[in-house]
């Protein structure tokens, strides 16, 4: 094996495979065989363009298009993972907004308005949440199962009604129930079911429609604080309460008579309020009439009593002179109008003096 064919390869300086102790011979010059080396990236680069190509001048490409070199910069495999970071770890939240955060999907803590850092993507991700603008869940509009229930007294009643509410427990929102858009809709139903079932027909469809949002508003809060929601409701507005089409004319004509009703009984009881009133003032007037004079004749008692204590007074002083004074002022008071003859006790038996008083009285008048 001498030749060219030989394992090792053609020796050097012979073209027949000549002599020994050529460079190339395994066991001449003293030189072990070559080892494959490893493919280095630049090798890799060449091999591609050789294949394509790409690796000469024009020669040995027949023609084919030259792929294009590209030379990245060192400092681009440093600055991209940079922008990454910074990218995936900075955020902002609006001011209506809130941002829970999540560290391998497990809740950690909640962010609100402003500029916040975080691990980056996929270590720590968010969840951003309007939290200030209210949100509407509007029930029983597009479905007549949802808007049709029974009253207290066996009657039925078209309803419906929206639902205002804002998010009041991220944390809660978001991971403590599954779809709570669907729980305020669902939950918001079964309580106005329930007051409704309570009530009869004439308030709900009249002038009860405030007064059973404020219940259902109350309830529906409880209910959903009980889920850990995380919703706070603001209001719950009934649009509309009617009976169902197909006998509302007959309810219309119910209402009309039961407003009729309600107005014969509003006069009827204006007419009482007047009389009653009438007769209260006359009762009044008659009871003030007979205090004065009760209190007159109390007062004329009195003033008596005053004055017989005042004259006995005087006459335990003197009580001849008193009871002279007391018998002239009452025979002053007894004969006082009548005719008067004045005789003289003293006088003789055949001359009867006589005063004619009551000339006198004539004449002086």
């Amino acid at each position: 094996m001498s030749d060219n064919n030989s394992p090792w390869g053609p020796k050097p300086g012979s073209s027949n495979g000549g002599g020994k102790g050529d460079g190339n011979s395994p066991w001449g010059g003293g030189q072990r065989p070559n080892r494959p080396q490893r493919p280095s990236r630049d090798n890799v680069i060449e091999g591609f363009k050789s294949r394509t190509g790409g690796g000469g001048n024009g020669g040995g490409n027949n023609g084919a298009p030259q792929m294009p070199d590209f030379n990245i910069p060192k400092w681009a495999f440093v600055a991209v993972p940079i922008v990454f970071l910074l990218a995936t770890s900075v955020f902002t939240v609006q001011g209506n907004q809130e941002a829970a955060i999540l560290r391998f999907g497990d809740y950690q803590r909640t962010v609100g308005p402003g500029l916040h850092f975080k691990l980056p993507s996929p270590i720590e991700t968010k969840e951003i949440q309007d939290v200030t603008n209210q949100r509407e869940t509007i029930v029983g509009i597009s479905n007549n199962a949802e808007s049709l229930m029974l009253t207290g007294d066996e009657n039925i009643v078209d309803i419906n009604f929206a639902v205002l509410w804002v998010i009041k427990d991220l944390e809660s929102y978001l991971f403590k129930v599954d779809q709570p858009e669907d729980l305020v809709k669902s939950a918001a139903e079964s309580v106005v079911r329930e007051i409704i079932g309570k009530n009869e027909l004439d308030p709900i469809i009249t002038t009860g429609r405030q007064q059973f949002g404020g219940e259902v508003r109350d309830r529906l809060q409880e209910l959903l604080d009980e889920y850990e929601a995380g919703v706070l409701v603001n209001d719950v507005q009934f649009q509309k309460t009617d009976p169902p089409a197909e006998v509302v004319d007959d309810f219309l004509d119910v209402v009309n008579a039961s407003q009729e009703a309600e107005r014969a009984i509003n006069e009827a009881r204006a007419y009482r309020n007047t009389k009653v009133l009438e007769a209260e003032g006359e009762a009044a007037k008659i009871i003030q009439q007979a205090e004065g004079y009760r209190d007159r004749v109390i007062a004329d008692a009195e003033g008596e009593a005053q004055r017989f204590e005042l004259i006995y007074g005087e006459y335990k002083l003197a009580p001849q002179v008193t009871r002279q004074r007391m018998y002239l002022e009452t025979m002053e008071l007894v004969y006082g109008d009548a005719e008067k003859i004045v005789l003289d006790g003293d006088a003789g038996s055949g001359v009867v003096p006589y005063l004619p008083l009551d000339q006198l009285n004539k004449k002086g008048n």
